[in-house]
């Protein structure tokens, strides 16, 4: 294991300050008691059942594209085909879980449930019909799910789903923009869409107006007012000035638009064309359409850890894959130049560090060709860190690369969003997404209160590259933020548009800084790299209405692989997919039969997850915990050490616990190990928040290999760490706190 380092720097040093956000916005206790509730609505999603149709056709990817896995993996052929029992099976349990989500918006929307009304004592007779219809599609698949009953040897591995079946919401930011001259683009996505939306959003509230024609009709509402145009027409759309929710809803049949867009002063002028991205991109359709054909290997021949590991669930999974060797990023500035050299070909110089210069010189001599790029994080910041990476975006849009940027709406600010809103405006092949949750129409106060606690916390960036050996993927726990890089705030006064971070910002700011141990994981096969970002993909074509995400892997019987040294990468939306994830663990724990090592900041565990680790303390499994019970200068901190405490308090005779104590450092790595042969390294925190708000993301391994290289970080984190006692003090104030069921699922 490499030693943990901390970058060191010349320039002057600011004093960390003690707030940080390491539990995510994790503690709104303020929110929590006063918030009321607010309708929002939410547009009913029909099972894709109810579109019966062949599947499309789509081109084959040429080899020269970077999404094709290459010769020995199928693409969709040139003409059509009928669908097969995999295919048929695939969409009637993907139909069955959207009309299980449905179901739960139905009962979450009414008051139905064990602790209110039955659905019987609604009076509509439509309420009723519906209600049945739709709770009959839901049972049709169980969870856990069967594999089909059928060979896999001689059946595709990959497969492309293709009907409608959610709404596609895509943003379009409109500025001064770059240097570049010439015509920009704008792809939006239609793929698997019943409904498509374009929202247009001046970054500088300038007036101005898009005007032009479209080859098929369009809806434009603006200022709260609906036309449509039919194909051809003149259309003027208002931009900026106070013009607020402007919204194109583009025909099925519309495939382009020319458009300019001018401000009203006449300052800048310039041609934009929106493209649907399916139809003048099908290569990247066919590779965001994937879903995997995972064969199952016989379970009587399987001890447990393996049965959970294979298991086919509602939980989102890649197939099993070799384990390979992927690049371990215990070191900070490891884990940075690992994002930097998958976009730059080569790390930033440690004078770059030292100096924390945000503007230091970059060669791109080395630089991949990338076909398609995801930076997917909790939060990207307006620091050293976050302009680095924009840079680096900045150059590959420029030379047309596709780029995804993920990130949580609430939790950025004001120059985090100019950050990135400059970049999208500058290059329309930066598609940006700020992940925000809606609750269902009619909706509790306490669903209300959800829409501030869910998160988006998959954290991945990926660089998928046409040359062989140059793609990357890097997942684990750290955000693109400062405090995962120096030991602390570095002076960046005199940079514009960045911030300063200070101790002067108050206890739940979220100009946060606190500093953060973490950990990461690089695969460069490409190969693996392309299954984890076409699973990505799945989450970025979610539905946006209410964040379904369609499930990337079936499981059929038959399996031709071994069972050791394989991998599986997994995507959770908890709120989606019935808390599949929460039952995983479960499933992980209940296996385990000699030893559980974790590491986690967050000792929050669900009562489920609690109660299987008290069965395997009953069974005699060793359990050992390596944490930072003591929060301080985290977001909350001082809420979530009581928390932490509690956890402290009830297992601290029975589990092998101990705390990091680096000074001004919290641990923020995410590990689990069992029976010294699976691995688990993830986004996932151990607290409430992980399994039912916030999205999550992390790569399983059954490798006695991967063990022991993550076994040696983990005896590094224990080496710098004190064993606790149960003897803890809690304020009474927070023992009553914590009884607050809304509370403890908060954080």
């Amino acid at each position: 294991m490499s030693s943990v380092t901390r970058s060191r720097k010349t320039r002057r040093a600011v004093r960390p300050c003690k707030a940080g956000a390491g539990a995510h916005f994790g503690v709104l206790l303020v929110a929590l008691l006063l918030l009321g509730a607010c309708g929002t609505r939410l547009d009913v999603l029909v099972s894709c059942a109810d579109d019966p149709g062949s599947f499309d056709c789509l081109t084959p990817v040429p080899s020269g594209s970077g999404y094709a896995e290459g010769a020995a993996v199928p693409v969709p052929s040139g003409s059509p085909r009928a669908p097969d029992a995999i295919d048929s099976e695939y969409e009637r349990r993907f139909a069955a879980l959207l009309a299980a989500n449905r179901l739960s918006h139905m009962n979450e929307a009414n008051g139905i449930g064990p602790h209110g009304r039955s659905y019987l004592d609604i009076g509509s007779h439509d309420f009723q019909a519906d209600y049945r219809a739709v709770r009959e599609a839901a049972s049709a698949v169980g969870d856990p799910l069967e594999p089909i009953a059928t060979t896999a040897g001689a059946q595709a591995p990959v497969r492309y789903f293709t009907r409608p079946w959610r709404t596609s919401r895509n943003v379009i930011y409109l500025g001064k923009g770059s240097r570049l001259t010439g015509q920009k683009t704008f792809f939006f996505s239609g793929l698997q869409a019943r409904k498509v939306l374009i929202e247009v959003n001046a970054v500088d509230n300038m007036p101005g107006s898009l005007t032009g024609r479209c080859d098929g009709a369009l809806a434009l509402r603006a200022a709260g007012r609906a036309r449509d145009f039919v194909a051809g027409s003149l259309i003027a759309v208002p931009v900026g000035g106070g013009e607020r929710g402007t919204v194109l809803e583009p025909d099925a049949a519309l495939t382009r638009c020319d458009f300019v867009y001018e401000t009203q002063a006449g300052t800048y002028a310039a041609p934009l064309a929106l493209l649907r991205e399916e139809t003048a991109d099908p290569d990247l359709a066919a590779f965001d359409s994937r879903y995997e054909v995972c064969g199952a290997p016989e379970q009587g021949r399987l001890s447990a850890l393996q049965r959970a590991f294979f298991k086919s669930r509602w939980l989102s999974q890649t197939c099993a894959m070799p384990a390979g060797r992927p690049v371990l990023l215990d070191d900070e500035r490891a884990g940075f130049n690992a994002k930097v050299k998958a976009l730059l070909g080569r790390p930033l110089p440690a004078r770059a560090y030292e100096e924390a210069n945000p503007e230091w010189p970059l060669n791109f001599s080395r630089a991949p060709q990338l076909s398609l790029i995801y930076v997917s994080y909790l939060d990207i910041k307006a620091d050293f860190s976050g302009r680095v990476i924009e840079r680096l975006l900045r150059w590959h849009a420029a030379r047309g690369t596709k780029i995804r940027v993920m990130v949580t709406d609430i939790l950025q600010r004001e120059k985090d969003k100019a950050l990135l809103y400059k970049l999208a405006a500058d290059y329309p092949n930066v598609r940006l997404q700020e992940f925000a949750w809606t609750p269902p129409a009619g909706s509790a106060a306490e669903q209300q209160i959800y829409r501030l606690l869910r998160t988006h916390h998959v954290k991945m960036l990926g660089a998928l590259s046409t040359e062989p050996g140059r793609s990357a993927a890097i997942i684990g726990g750290r955000n693109i933020h400062d405090g995962f890089l120096f030991d602390a705030p570095v002076d960046l006064t005199g940079f514009e548009g960045l911030y300063q971070h200070s101790s002067e910002e108050s206890s739940l700011s979220l100009h946060y800084y606190a500093n953060y141990n973490d950990f990461e994981v690089a695969y460069r096969d490409d190969v693996t790299v392309r299954r984890l970002m076409a699973q990505l993909s799945t989450l970025w074509h979610r539905d946006a209405d209410t964040t379904m995400v369609r499930p990337y892997s079936i499981s059929v019987e038959g399996y031709s692989g071994g069972t050791r040294q394989r991998a599986r990468h997994f995507l959770s939306v908890p709120y989606a997919d019935g808390r599949a994830l929460e039952r995983s663990y479960v499933e992980l724990i209940d296996a385990a039969r000699n030893t559980i090592e974790l590491v986690n900041p967050y000792l929050n565990p669900t009562p489920l997850i609690a109660a299987a680790l008290d069965r395997a303390l009953e069974r005699g499994v060793r359990i050992t915990v390596i944490g930072r019970i003591d929060l301080k200068g985290d977001l909350g901190g001082k809420v979530l050490t009581a928390l932490n405490e509690l956890f402290v308090e009830k297992y601290a005779d029975r589990i092998a616990l101990y705390e990091y104590r680096v000074p001004d450092l919290l641990l923020h790595a995410k590990l689990m190990m069992i029976d010294r042969e699976f691995v688990s390294i993830s986004s996932v925190n151990l607290n409430h928040r992980s399994f039912i708000h916030d999205t999550e993301n992390g790569m399983i391994a059954l490798d006695r290999r991967l063990y022991r290289r993550i076994k040696a970080v983990f005896e590094g984190y224990r080496a710098k760490s004190a064993r606790l006692s149960s003897d803890v003090e809690i304020p009474d104030l927070y023992r009553v706190l914590f009884r607050s069921k809304l509370i403890r699922e908060a954080m």
